[in-house]
């Protein structure tokens, strides 16, 4: 049995395939250039290893077929000591140093941070081994199996002819099985990590007290007991502004908001939550308010407290904020292995909630606006059949850093008017619906915005909203020119499958920023809920003070 490519796979032993080892090497150089966000020692290291493993293999993969293609005028790939690999990397990776350094504070300026000069060798070789390791073990597993397959199908299929095909049974046979065990593993970790969550979710904050205001969940007469709002809507119910916080800051006379939260250990369906929500509502007067939130939460029913804080600052106290959980698992692991619940539980609030605003007077109740973050804008969206429906069904939203899988997101970047920029849409003139990346940019557009106003609010350095599957094989479209943000650095250019190893890290450290970059909106949201809500008749000083006191708010996690 020869198997050339998976035999050439690194394993305990000291050699390398030349030709393997030569594009890990260019693999490597690579995966210095700069991507969205600033990447820290470990991080770079750890793409570092991830691009050389994979370029060893691809190096393997394209040599051994450009030996079968030229049958017999190529020969074998010679090896090399592993010893000599890593001194040549190492003086590649030196001899770029100066420049990779440029390239990351080039990134550092876009967002704010202060320069570096230079890495830390050991955390970074650290790292690169646990990448290294990973994507070797990975493809040593894919070749374990591929040929105890091959093996067996040797045993039931006579002939050297039929045997020739077996190969190409072997890879199909494979790739199915790696889909079954893939999918099995996900099924799996998705209980572990739902389990765990569940039980953190019970865990409450000692910060955040049971509130003692019946206009609050979990609080005097609620409908909802403290005990099941859950670690998230305990933060929620159990935080936020008083009455008299909000007129020390504004000057003018406030009442004490509503906030409705319902919480994943609520029994019952995602429907049955929803019309309690709905009851919860009634109670507590909400009707009477001059401004109602839906608010989309993330995956572990957070909400960014600067941006409902700031909400409630503008309009004095006279609002409602209603949410409701759908899981307790954060947003990257909700929206990789339960990305319905999202979708299932921000529809049954948004439909039960429109339903009761729809039967109040016309004339007589608050104006209805959705909020979401994260995977709470993908939840909110996913509530309504299209844009249009969006704009009849609500009287404004704010949506911050939407996931790229996003529909109704997608169709309003891709029916942008000619000429305008996809980092930074415009779109009939801005009459319903317009972009923004930093404060002031929503007004800044001119021109009428009419009653039902829809805010998208999207860092160029975000890659919450950019990053999506297509980048490992195709060139974004927020990347070429004429479309890309200059909040990017210039030195930023799409490789195939690099740009995406990048792209998995700016993931992680999306909130691993300075305010108002990366998936930060904290003050942004602030800005675009007054231009899409208005206020409480604040003047521009008690305007600014709201918009000092929601900068001192501490750096988040989106969980």
């Amino acid at each position: 049995m020869n198997l050339p490519l998976l035999d050439r796979l690194p394993r305990a032993r000291h050699e390398l395939d030349l030709a393997g080892a030569v594009v890990g090497v260019l693999a490597i150089i690579v995966a210095l250039t700069p991507s969205l966000l600033p990447r820290p020692n470990w991080a770079q290291g750890f793409v570092c290893g991830l691009a050389f493993a994979v370029g060893y293999g691809a190096g393997v993969g394209l040599w051994r077929l450009a030996v079968t293609v030229s049958r017999g005028r190529l020969r074998r790939s010679a090896d090399a000591p592993w010893w000599l690999v890593a001194l040549v990397a190492l003086a590649a990776v030196m001899a770029l140093m100066p420049l990779a350094v440029g390239w990351q504070n080039s990134v550092r300026e876009a967002v704010g941070e202060a320069p570096t000069s230079g890495f830390d060798w050991l955390v970074g070789a650290l790292f690169y081994a646990v990448g290294a390791t990973l994507a070797f073990s990975i493809g040593r597993g894919v070749a374990r199996g591929w040929r105890a397959l091959h093996r067996l199908a040797l045993r039931w299929i006579p002939g050297d002819r039929s045997r020739r095909r077996v190969r190409v049974l072997d890879g199909a046979a494979t790739f199915v099985a790696m889909l079954v065990v893939a999918s099995a593993a996900l099924s799996m970790l998705s209980l572990l990590l739902t389990a765990v969550s569940v039980q953190s979710n019970r865990a409450y904050d000692p910060e955040y007290p049971q509130p003692s205001s019946p206009l609050k969940s979990g609080g005097e007469d609620s409908l909802i007991a403290w005990d099941q709002v859950g670690q998230a809507g305990a933060k929620i119910v159990g935080g936020g502004p008083s009455a008299a916080q909000i007129t020390a800051v504004t000057g003018v006379e406030a009442v004490d908001p509503i906030r409705v939260y319902v919480g994943i250990d609520v029994p019952g369906s995602f429907e049955e939550r929803a019309q309690l929500a709905v009851a919860e509502l009634e109670r507590t007067g909400a009707a009477e308010r001059s401004v109602l939130m839906i608010a989309g939460t993330t995956g572990s029913g957070w909400l960014d407290p600067a941006a409902i804080d700031g909400f409630e600052y503008l309009h004095a106290g006279d609002t409602a904020i209603v949410a409701q959980q759908y899981g307790a698992t954060g947003s990257p692991v909700s929206a990789l292995l339960t990305p319905d619940l999202s979708q299932d539980g921000t529809t049954a609030l948004v439909e039960a909630v429109t339903q009761w605003w729809n039967e109040l007077p016309a004339t007589d109740r608050p104006q209805l606006i959705v909020y979401g973050l994260s995977l709470g804008s993908f939840g909110i969206q996913s509530a309504y059949e299209d844009g249009s429906d969006l704009m009849a069904s609500t009287e404004g939203a704010v949506l911050a850093g939407t996931p790229s899988f996003t529909p109704v997101w997608s169709a309003f970047e891709d029916a942008r008017d000619p000429g305008s920029p996809y980092s930074l849409p415009v779109l009939d003139d801005g009459q319903h619906v317009r972009w923004a990346a930093q404060q002031g940019e929503l007004a800044a557009l001119g021109g009428e915005w009419d009653d039902t106003k829809i805010a998208f609010l999207q860092h160029g350095t975000d890659p919450i909203v950019w990053i999506g599957p297509s980048v490992v094989w195709s060139e974004p479209e927020w990347m070429k020119e004429g479309e890309r943000s200059p909040e990017i650095s210039e030195d930023m250019v799409w490789i195939p499958v690099v740009t995406a190893f990048q792209g998995v890290i700016d993931l992680i450290l999306s909130t691993a920023v300075p305010e108002d970059a990366g998936h930060k909106y904290g003050n942004l949201a602030v800005d675009a809920l007054h231009e899409v809500s208005g206020d409480a008749g604040l003047d521009e000083d008690a305007l600014e003070r709201v918009r000092t006191l929601i900068e001192t708010y501490d750096t988040y996690v989106v969980e």
